[in-house]
């Protein structure tokens, strides 16, 4: 019997499982962790199991429960499921995300009590729980919420509730929110008293629902004897609660994972469920799918080796039958510009294959996007964060430059006023708010009574400042305002104070400089960057396909693409420097996870797999992400994995100089310092203050921040 279902498969709709796929398919009773490697066929596999329930062992489809995370998946599977048994299983077979589950348990409770709930998320919530937070964070802490808080705060509260953390053990973990604890408890008490509901909270009302209400339980415990969840790697503490409350006694749950691609660490993924699987479900089995069907042999043995540095997951050994194709290929880039022109090179001759651009951040896109337009090669957007054009540095940058055109922009003034070398009071800006309405901020403000001779003279001078700036070409412009305003000085005590990512806000300055750079008027940049975000908007909800995706690597997980560029591979960027400098096991856990990310970045690809790596910034020295010096390492000890090495075509050609060892030289943004070594045309410099920095002579004679001293 067993035989002629898998010749079936194989005669009727070309599908011939392997030995450890069928394996996984004739189980039956008891608990399973499948453990599948990328493009093992995990999905076929667990559609050809729920058909064999059905049709081998005649379980009705309406007592078997398939979960997983995302409803894009849900659908998915659904949908490949009635593609290939549709025409023999003609019964409703129940695929649904594990929230939705939680949603209906929530409402038919809700149902039996005479009440109903609101949900406060989606596109169709009455009220909203964004607004709700900001309303909460307003009262706790008298400040508005800006966007980048607001992603945080809804970060820590949706980890909170994943990982079932009681407000008693808040002490234990740093959530970086001012008032954590009492905006939290607020929150909760609010949707209390008014009958509202996030997502987060369908999980937990849904598994405190079944704990307390015996009947309801055995219900669905009836209703659902066969379980079965994928993607359980995505799958949060509470999740896994509630899914080992419904699977008890029987415990007939087929769990199909890949503990390598747990990258969702910070909303509460809890992947040490898998490893203590054992021991929640005795006498379990553990299955493995093994066999990589998607990748070149280069890419699955790099990728193979890689993620065995990881020290907290299942020992497997990912092979494939496929072809060697092509080199695993590293660029080293001079700078992101060089890196940019090297990808609009590759990209605009890739209409035949399907190709994908990865990266760790959002930001990394921006100018890269404004060059494919440019160049009118089509690409689609998965899932992009618009906080860019909103993010304070945006809004403080743009405020210099309405001022600097309009100076009589009172509101623009007030927002960087104190952001500058301009040694202005708040007194003195609320006195031109009352008083100055027909001349100048700056001509207002030498009015303001008791100004001291230096405070007018620095107006003065202020006030030819702003006139510079606005005739300036863009990028001299946000020069100008970094360093001459000092506005640079104030981004450094900025995101000390607020606990912001320095890195993180230098790199979005870089972003925004680029783009600056292929405009030629402050008005034009200031268009193009509304333009931008127009752009964006489409290519992110277009349903088009294209054949060239821009994607963070979080959002690209189950996808895959002929060609793989994997971009800003530089530290401080993959990974982040957020967590570096934690505790060694806290930090030991950080790495894990973005050594997976890198992991899921690299199995995305089919055929070819780039690594770009730009050295420079603003002149100054990136070390390449440790991620690459490990992959260095794999090749070298896998002889047989063949790379390549590009330096790329640099728009920075070696220039002759005169700087030598020992010189005293003075950097327009680090001082002055000595030249301790050259190595071709890379100087080690030690800064005063700052300690040794590797630049690059032939940018800083270029751009003329390096002189003798």
């Amino acid at each position: 019997m067993h035989d002629s279902f898998f010749h079936i498969l194989k005669n009727q709709q070309n599908i011939q499982l392997n030995s450890q796929q069928k394996q996984a398919v004739l189980h039956k009773d008891g608990p399973v962790l499948l453990l599948a490697v990328p493009g093992s066929g995990k999905t076929t596999t667990l559609i050809c199991r729920t058909a064999h329930l059905i049709l081998h062992h005649k379980i009705h489809p309406s007592n078997i429960l398939s979960v997983t995370f995302s409803r894009f998946a849900a659908k998915d599977m659904k949908k490949r499921f009635y593609d290939v048994f549709g025409k023999i299983i003609h019964q409703n077979v129940y695929f649904s995300t594990i929230h939705r589950l939680a949603l209906r348990i929530v409402g038919r409770y809700a149902k039996m009590n005479g009440f109903a709930y609101t949900i406060i998320e989606g596109e169709h919530a009455t009220i909203h729980k964004n607004t709700l937070l900001r309303d909460i964070y307003q009262e706790v802490n008298h400040d508005f919420l800006n966007e980048d808080n607001l992603e945080e705060l809804l970060s820590r509260i949706s980890f909170v509730k994943n990982m079932m953390i009681a407000t008693e053990d808040f002490h234990q973990y740093d959530f970086e929110i001012n008032n954590f604890r009492e905006i939290y408890t607020h929150y909760e008490n609010y949707k209390k008293q008014h009958l509202l509901i996030d997502f987060d909270d369908m999980l937990s009302l849904a598994l405190n629902i079944l704990k307390n209400n015996a009947p309801l339980l055995n219900q669905y415990r009836n209703q659902y004897p066969y379980i079965q969840v994928d993607e359980a790697q995505d799958t949060s503490k509470v999740q896994h609660a509630l899914i080992e409350l419904l699977a008890y006694p029987r415990n007939n749950l087929f769990m199909v994972a890949d503990d390598d691609q747990s990258i969702y660490g910070f909303r509460g993924a809890y992947p040490e469920a898998l490893l203590h699987f054992p021991k929640t479900y005795k006498q379990s089995k553990t299955f493995f799918l093994e066999q990589n069907y998607r990748s070149s042999q280069e890419i699955v043995t790099l990728s193979n080796t890689f993620i065995q540095s990881n020290t907290k997951r299942y020992v497997k050994n990912m092979y494939t039958d496929n072809k060697e194709h092509t080199p695993i290929h590293i660029l080293k880039a001079q700078n992101k510009e060089d890196q940019t022109n090297y990808l609009i090179e590759e990209l605009s001759t890739c209409s035949k294959t399907t190709s994908a651009v990865l990266y760790r951040n959002n930001l990394s896109a921006i100018p890269l996007i404004d060059r494919l337009q440019r160049n009118q090669i089509p690409f689609s957007i998965q899932a992009f964060n618009l906080s860019f054009f909103n993010h304070w540095l945006t809004r403080d940058l743009l405020a210099f430059l309405d001022v600097s055109l309009n100076p009589y922009d009172i509101d623009s003034f007030e927002r960087i006023y104190y952001k500058m070398n301009g040694y202005i009071s708040k007194i003195a800006v609320s006195y031109i708010k009352e008083h100055g309405k027909s001349i100048s901020v700056f001509k207002s403000l030498i009015f303001f009574p008791g100004l001291k001779d230096f405070q007018r003279k620095n107006l003065k001078r202020l006030e030819k400042d702003f006139h510079a700036l606005s005739l300036m070409k863009p990028i001299d412009a946000l020069c100008f305002i970094e360093e001459n305003l000092a506005y640079k000085k104030y981004l450094k005590s900025n995101c000390q104070r607020h606990k912001y990512s320095y890195d993180n806000v230098l790199f979005l300055f870089t972003q925004l400089k680029m783009i600056a750079s292929k405009t030629d008027s402050i008005i034009d940049f200031m268009e193009r960057l509304s333009t931008l975000k127009k752009i964006i908007l489409h290519a992110k909800n277009t349903k088009e396909m294209t054949p060239i995706i821009l994607s963070t690597v979080h959002s690209s997980k189950g996808l895959e693409f002929d060609r793989v560029y994997l971009m800003d591979l530089v530290d401080g960027q993959f990974p982040p420097k957020s967590k570096l400098d934690a505790s060694t096991e806290e930090k030991s856990i950080y790495l894990e996870e973005e050594r997976r990310l890198f992991y899921v970045g690299m199995t995305r690809a089919r055929k070819s797999l780039s690594l770009l790596i730009p050295s420079f910034q603003d002149g100054s020295y990136m070390r390449p992400s440790p991620f690459v010096e490990e992959v260095n390492t794999c090749m070298k000890s896998s002889p047989h994995i063949k790379r390549t090495f590009a330096p790329s075509k640099s728009v920075h050609e070696s220039i002759p100089h005169e700087f030598s060892i020992d010189s005293f030289v003075e950097h327009k943004k680090f001082g002055k310092g000595i030249i301790k070594s050259i190595d071709g045309d890379i100087a080690q410099i030690d800064f005063n203050g700052l300690g040794i920095r590797g630049l690059s002579l032939p940018v800083c004679i270029a751009q003329k921040i390096l002189t003798h001293h």
